[in-house]
């Protein structure tokens, strides 16, 4: 009888070791530097793993599976040039990715201190915060807050420079918003301070841009599809249709239609010029002007006519210079056989 239950003690002896080796076994995670796993319980997020180690309290789970939160970024697809998501947390294991990644948000607008509308192509390396991974956890979409935060960093640094100082601080912009970016995490990692870190760590910042808008502040859609306004060549159309088209189109515009942008523009164009590169470019702009005057005359089908002095072609440089050149000409063919007749009676 004593030998029966030495048996039976040994036996569940032998299935409660077995049970707690395949608990063990079950419950046994590896954290390195790379990568760690989050734990929650009936409360919440409970830590996040380092090293190695067993989960001996069965309340405390890996999160992963459908109630894991979307740890999710937008990164640059190398084959294709787009965007693709990447994904900082695997929900079937768990694992938690802490390696530097690069989000590349979508091209997003900004504006400079003098009120130019830029767009701009940005990218940001960051890591996942350990110590904050709480953050990470609490965050419903982790991506569209990584993102909105970028975005406002840059928006914030670009709006403090003119658009003629911001090509030559590129440099500091982009230390600027990784400072910007670092400050938020902190400002938001306790408990009563102002906004929420995001539980990342922020390396390094880079970004290009071009203006919003092309040089005459038109859609570059509607100058493209001017032409198909007029009619396909060849369709017979009457006069009226045509005229009728042709004051539909948009006329290049002139200086008067300038916006305080444009102006502000062309002041950057005429610093630190020379006189004569600024003559030429004055020279341009009046002839632009009397471009759209002709253009604004010939849009009404009717014969105009008018003088040199009411279009502003008398006194005009560019006029006056060709015709000091033509005169030149005249007068160098004109002293030529003179000459050649002197030289022949001379002999």
């Amino acid at each position: 009888m004593p030998m029966f239950w030495i048996i039976v003690l040994g036996v569940i002896a032998a299935i409660g070791l077995i049970g707690l080796v395949a608990y063990a076994w079950v419950r046994y995670f590896v954290a390195r530097t790379d990568r760690t796993f989050m734990t929650h319980d009936e409360h919440g997020f409970r830590r996040a793993l380092t090293g190695r180690g067993v989960l001996w309290d069965f309340e405390e789970g890996i999160v992963k599976g459908e109630g894991a939160p979307r740890v999710e970024y937008v990164a640059l697809d190398p084959a294709t040039g787009g965007r693709r998501t990447g994904r900082l947390l695997d929900p079937k294991t768990g694992s938690v990715n802490l390696r530097p990644q690069y989000c590349v948000p979508l091209p997003f607008f900004a504006t400079t201190a003098d009120a130019h509308k830029m767009v701009v192509e940005a990218r940001v390396q960051f890591s996942l915060n350990r110590d904050l991974l709480k953050y990470v956890y609490q965050l419903e979409d982790f991506g569209l807050a990584l993102e909105t935060r970028i975005q406002s960093a840059f928006r914030a640094e670009i709006g403090k420079r003119p658009d003629e100082d911001l090509r030559a601080s590129l440099h500091a912009v982009e230390t600027a918003v990784v400072e910007h970016l670092r400050k938020a995490e902190r400002d938001g990692d306790e408990v009563g301070e102002a906004g929420m870190a995001l539980g990342v760590n922020f390396h390094a910042a880079s970004f290009s841009y071009s203006d919003a808008e092309d040089a005459h502040g038109a859609p570059l859609a509607l100058m493209s599809a001017a032409p198909a306004m007029l009619g396909a060549p060849g369709l017979d159309v009457g006069a009226a249709a045509v005229t009728d088209r042709a004051r539909a189109l948009p006329r290049s515009q002139g200086v008067l239609a300038l916006r305080p942008q444009q102006l502000d523009q062309l002041a950057d164009v005429f610093k630190n010029r020379d006189p004569a590169a600024a003559q030429g470019l004055l020279a341009m702009l009046e002839m632009q002007t009397r471009q759209n005057i002709a253009e604004a005359l010939s849009v009404s089908g009717q014969l105009v006519v008018l003088t040199a002095e009411e279009v502003g072609l008398s006194g005009a440089l560019t006029q006056q210079d060709r015709v000091a050149r033509v005169l030149a000409r005249a007068d160098a063919a004109h002293v030529a056989p003179e000459k050649g007749n002197g030289q022949s009676q001379a002999i």
